[in-house]
């Protein structure tokens, strides 16, 4: 065999080789997509027999989820709710729950791209898991994503009218919760990340709904507020709070960096600025009472001097950019600038609200309650016994009371 001949054959083999590799890797991906429809196939007959069984076993005797209370009621109480439970002492970056009004469309891509007429609806709450499981509640419908078990890079994806289900629970188990619809187990969630006071805080809110308890008083804010941020910060914080009735209604952390923390509260009385350096040791502490306070309001703050990059901060969502809080006083401002914007106009809503209530309570008129005259009542006394209508022992035992009482 000459030379050309071997370099022949060996082209051949090679042609030979990418042949045969070329057909296995044509049948590696007909395999696969003959699996990918296998998987999308049970998908959507999970998916449906998810809501066939929350129409079959669900519970909608009472008029649906909206039943009996009406949707503006609830999506008031929702954003009471966010505002007071589960916005302080939370990072919403690493929050699992989005709550309405501070929904953000971006999160709700996967929805919106497979049920587009969800966009006209009103969200909410949504709820995301560290599997991407996702369910989110609207005023017309149940929107749910759940991962298979066979494979967790499948999701059944599907919807239930609200006016077909009753309620939500979220049912504790070891080290994960299980999301349920009524009496249906929809999915396994995983606590992770430290995460669990979302679920606790879900269920809270499932609960306030379903006994239809919409009030939120200032102790239940302050001993929530007390068990999320621990004993140790609390105790910190208790040392500033100098009268018996001050309670805290809004706590949020600092953005942190390796040595140093900063938070901000908000008592029925004051604000408290910690601000914590190396190792945690207190470095400066700031109380400004509201009767101090002058004015306080939020700039949107951009890192941006040029229009590109502030173009670019205006097109992050509001719920993860920082934002600047002005507390102006006598003789100066004291400005925060590591809050994101709900946190910040949170502070302000409880400064308006403490200050109207000192203002109103400082307008009421004192009530002086007059007492009658001791000496004039023993004297009208002495006449009605004179008089016989009262007996001599009636009338020392009037009189010792009275005397009492000087």
């Amino acid at each position: 065999m000459g030379f050309l001949d071997s370099i022949g054959n060996g082209i051949g083999k090679i042609k030979e080789d990418m042949a045969n590799k070329a057909a296995m890797n044509a049948q590696r991906k007909a395999e696969a997509a003959a699996l990918d429809a296998q998987y999308r196939a049970y998908a959507n007959s999970k998916a449906q027999e998810i809501a066939n069984n929350i129409l079959q076993y669900g519970d909608d005797s009472k008029g649906g989820f909206y039943g009996g209370i009406g949707v503006d009621k609830i999506m008031s109480f929702t954003k009471e709710f966010y505002d007071k439970i589960l916005l302080p002492a939370s990072s919403v970056q690493k929050s699992y729950i989005s709550m309405y009004p501070y929904l953000d469309n971006k999160k709700l891509k996967y929805f919106i791209s497979l049920f587009p007429n969800c966009q006209a609806e009103q969200n909410l709450f949504h709820l995301i898991d560290n599997r991407k499981q996702e369910f989110l509640v609207t005023d017309q419908n149940f929107y749910f994503k759940i991962c298979l078990d066979e494979n967790p890079n499948y999701f059944a994806t599907g919807y239930v009218p609200c006016a077909n289900i009753n309620m939500f629970y979220l049912e504790k188990c070891n080290n994960f919760y299980i999301f349920k619809c009524d009496q249906v187990d929809l999915a396994r969630i995983d606590v992770v990340d430290n995460r669990e006071e979302d679920f606790i805080t879900l269920n809270n809110y499932f609960q306030c709904i379903e006994k239809q308890d919409f009030e939120i008083t200032d102790q239940e804010v302050n001993d929530l507020i007390r068990e999320k941020i621990g004993e140790n910060i609390y105790s910190q914080i208790k040392k500033y709070m100098v009268y018996d009735d001050e309670l805290m209604l809004y706590f949020a952390w600092g953005l942190d960096s390796l040595t140093a923390k900063d938070y901000i509260v908000c008592t029925t009385k004051q604000v408290i600025i910690m601000d914590r350096e190396l190792f945690g040791a207190t470095a400066n502490v700031k109380q400004l009472y509201y009767e101090d306070i002058t004015a306080m309001n939020t700039d949107q703050n951009s890192k941006s001097s040029d229009l590109t990059g502030m173009l670019l901060d205006a097109a992050i969502t509001s719920l993860t950019n920082t934002c600047d809080l002005i507390i102006h006083f006598a003789g100066g401002m004291h400005k925060i600038n590591t809050l994101i914007k709900p946190e910040a106009e949170r502070v302000v809503a409880i400064y308006h609200q403490c200050r109207k209530e000192q203002k109103q309570a400082a307008s009421q008129p004192t009530v002086i309650q007059q007492q009658p005259d001791v000496l004039d009542q023993i004297q009208k006394l002495a006449a009605l016994k004179e008089s016989g209508i009262l007996s001599e022992e009636e009338f020392n035992q009037k009189k010792t009371e009275l005397l009492s009482k000087l």
